[in-house]
């Protein structure tokens, strides 16, 4: 359980170390309680980004983290006038710890709206899925600040 702990830890410092990230603050509405997260988001093409995060559920107390890649282009690309509205989905694979610890697929869906160059806010939709046979789903709403 150590061990996971400080490979996820390494995660996120790993990848504050590339150029040009936004850091994000995360509220999860959990069917067992809310949680509280903070992430870290790179992009890796035009329309391509990787996410890691980590999500504390203090009900349980629990936490998931999980890094994921997400297709996310800019409307802006299509008509001007929706510039800044940056819709996206993707997945990767995450890490739940609470009673038990479980591995599993991590899927979300989403939409991210550009306040300015540097702060965007977004509202996801996530469902995470055990390799165990556990899952669950929940809403993200959180600031992007890069």
């Amino acid at each position: 359980m150590r061990k996971a702990i400080w490979l996820l830890v390494l995660l996120a410092l790993g990848s504050g170390a590339l150029a040009q990230r936004a850091v994000s603050f995360r509220l999860s509405l959990h069917p067992a309680g809310p949680g509280l997260g903070l992430g870290l988001e790179a992009p890796l093409e035009r329309n391509l980004a990787f996410r890691a995060f980590l999500d504390l559920f203090p009900g349980g107390p629990s936490f998931l983290g999980a890094g994921e890649v997400l297709f996310k282009p800019d409307l802006g690309q299509v008509d001007r006038d929706l510039r800044g509205i940056r819709p996206y989905f993707g997945g990767g694979l995450g890490a739940f710890f609470g009673a038990t610890g479980e591995v599993g697929l991590q899927l979300s869906l989403g939409v991210e709206f550009l306040v300015d160059a540097r702060t965007g806010l977004f509202l996801d939709g996530e469902y995470f899925y055990a390799f165990g046979g556990g899952r669950f789903g929940r809403t993200v709403i959180g600031a992007n600040l890069r």
